[in-house]
């Protein structure tokens, strides 16, 4: 169990990622990504510290979103709650980009009115062009190649849990979609081993060249990454299982050929599949989660899942995001 931080003084806000923007999880070095955890497990155990509760009082966050989401919409917008700061929520297709205005001159224009953009969007290539047109931070609220902010908050459930981060065997498997691609860049930078434990079908949409630059990352750090097409023997000396969601249809509704190739029950996480693993293996959903398909209810709702402690997370690591980048 990671040590609480709870009555520690707030720490000092340093200015390495101000004003930076955030287009994927592989832009912040290890000392980064350790200052924001750090920075957001300082929040989750000090929740009525109000040092800097003002911090970002008449800051204005703008979250533009081509589909819907529960945990990264009210994240953000708590999480910039809680440091004195607004939100404004934007569904792309309320906007004149439904009509056909383009991405740059959406990026061009809502600079004028913002302080920080948190974007969820169909393509890498979008939040790219948005980074290059906005003079204020650009933070990725999910697309296909990264989802920081999730993966953050994920990260930190394991440290809470487990005590450390380096040298854990995590397993992670779902979609091969944001979550996994971020997770390929950051374990290794952390010393951590990571197994894509993923359908035949998925294996072949992981990108390539993520995964080419995660290897080399592995081996520079001496850690392991591998793809695993059997859950069970994917989880046989796993510390952790990470899940996304297994159907995509069932997130975005859009089918995806790849899915249709999925045998569900084999990929189900059951309490069998855990008992494949190591005896204190805990397991926890990015979600949404749909029982029965991803995990059954006896390993969401039993004792080694932590569901709800990531959903908690999520908040904070937003909120260190926010604080550390906006100016």
């Amino acid at each position: 169990m990671a040590e609480t931080l709870a009555g520690t003084p707030a720490p000092k806000l340093s200015d390495n990622l101000r004003g930076r923007q955030l287009p994927h999880i592989g832009v912040l070095s290890r000392e980064e990504l350790e200052e924001v955890i750090h920075l957001a497990e300082w929040f989750r155990d000090n929740p009525r510290d109000m040092t800097y509760a003002d911090l970002l009082k008449n800051r204005v966050q703008a979250l533009l979103f081509v589909y819907e989401s529960t945990r990264t919409r009210m994240g953000f917008t708590t999480a910039m709650a809680q440091l004195g700061g607004t939100t404004a929520y934007l569904a792309a297709k309320d906007t004149q980009m439904g009509r056909g205005e383009s991405i740059v001159d959406t990026a061009r224009a809502l600079g004028q009115y913002i302080d920080v953009l948190s974007a969820r969007l169909w393509k890498q290539e979008d939040i790219e062009v948005i980074c290059e047109n906005m003079d204020v931070p650009v933070i990725n609220a999910c697309t296909p190649r990264d989802h920081a902010t999730h993966v953050i908050g994920e990260l930190m459930t394991i440290k809470q849990a487990k005590g450390r981060l380096e040298g854990l065997n995590l397993v992670y498997t779902g979609m091969a979609r944001g979550i996994l691609h971020s997770f390929i860049r950051v374990c290794p930078v952390l010393g951590m081993n990571l197994t894509l434990a993923v359908p035949e079908s998925y294996a072949e949409t992981i990108d390539q060249d993520i995964l080419a630059e995660g290897k080399k990352k592995a081996e520079q750090a001496g850690t392991r990454l591998e793809i695993c097409t059997d859950l069970k023997e994917a989880v046989r000396d796993a510390d952790f299982i990470q899940a996304s969601t297994l159907i995509r249809s069932m997130l975005a509704g859009e089918m995806s050929p790849e899915e249709k190739r999925v045998d569900v029950p084999k990929w189900t996480v059951t309490k069998e599949v855990l008992d494949c693993a190591k005896p204190d293996v805990l397991y926890s959903h990015s979600g949404p989660a749909h029982r029965g398909i991803c995990a059954t209810d006896e390993v969401m709702d039993g004792p080694k899942s932590l569901i709800k402690q990531e959903a908690r997370n999520a908040i904070y690591s937003k909120k260190a995001l926010l604080a550390l980048m906006v100016k």
